[in-house]
């Protein structure tokens, strides 16, 4: 683990959310949500993921302390294709940008998927939980045993992420102007070319005026063809972690590096 001193400087850190902050799908822990709290007291904090807004609602802001500085907190669903900022007066974020799908690229994305089911003689599961593909409006994710599979279910159908990265080299092929990447434990997250988590880095730069070394990246699929990746080609620090429990132990250690 870095040392604190290296996070000292340090203005604005962002985290990815699902496998970083929490499992996925899963609510914040009340460990993990005070963590974030004491770090929005002194720092930007920032978090970038494939799932919708909603999920952010439910998942995790609806489990932050109700003190806590939300005016320091940006909330970039949909792997960074929508922002939204926090409007103190109102007491609610709002949207602060939007990088809709058009519906005939939709279309387009869920042929490609079906192709490439076809060609790679893709064994259906016999059973799914909730949709396989959700429409999240920026971007649309297939979720292989469905979006309300259980947990342990999801680890255990491709924990190497194998089978998705055979599915994304696939289906690069078919969707070259896309950017594809894989989310979570069993998801492929298909967005807008050049529309991808680095767009959270270049909107915070731009609203908070601060440099690549004043940030930090925080998050799970930092290997080539997770949806973290492309975080690396920013440059700015980038620290890739286990899990919550991982991440737990560096925000320690970025809170207690205020006080240095």
């Amino acid at each position: 683990m870095r040392s604190t001193s290296l996070f000292a400087k340090k203005k604005v850190v962002i985290f990815d959310l699902d496998g970083t902050l929490s499992e996925s799908k899963s609510d914040l822990d009340k460990e993990m949500a005070k963590l974030i709290a004491e770090l929005l007291e002194e720092r930007y904090v920032a978090v970038t993921s494939g799932c919708s807004f909603h999920q952010f609602e439910t998942q995790f802001l609806a489990k932050l302390p109700t003190a806590s500085n939300r005016s320091n907190l940006f909330l970039f669903p949909t792997c960074s294709a929508s922002g939204y900022y926090y409007d103190g007066k109102k007491r609610k974020f709002y949207r602060a940008y939007s990088n809709l799908m058009p519906k005939q690229a939709v279309k387009k994305i869920l042929r490609a998927f079906k192709s490439v089911f076809t060609d790679i003689n893709y064994p259906l599961p016999k059973r799914t939980y909730g949709p396989v593909f959700e429409n999240r409006g920026s971007q649309l994710t297939f979720s292989a045993l469905g979006q309300e599979a259980p947990l342990e279910l999801k680890r255990q159908w491709d924990p190497d992420q194998k089978k998705r990265l055979i599915i994304r080299r696939h289906l690069r092929h078919e969707l070259p102007r896309f950017e594809i990447t894989i989310g979570g434990t069993t998801s492929i997250d298909v967005t807008r070319q050049g529309v991808n988590k680095t767009l959270c880095v270049k909107k915070l730069i731009e609203r908070l005026h601060v440099n690549k070394n004043e940030m930090l990246f925080v998050g799970d699929a930092l290997f080539k063809g997770g949806n973290d990746h492309i975080m690396k080609s920013t440059r700015i620090q980038c620290i890739p972690v286990s899990g919550p429990t991982e991440t737990k132990q560096l925000v320690t250690k970025i809170v207690h590096s205020t006080h240095l």
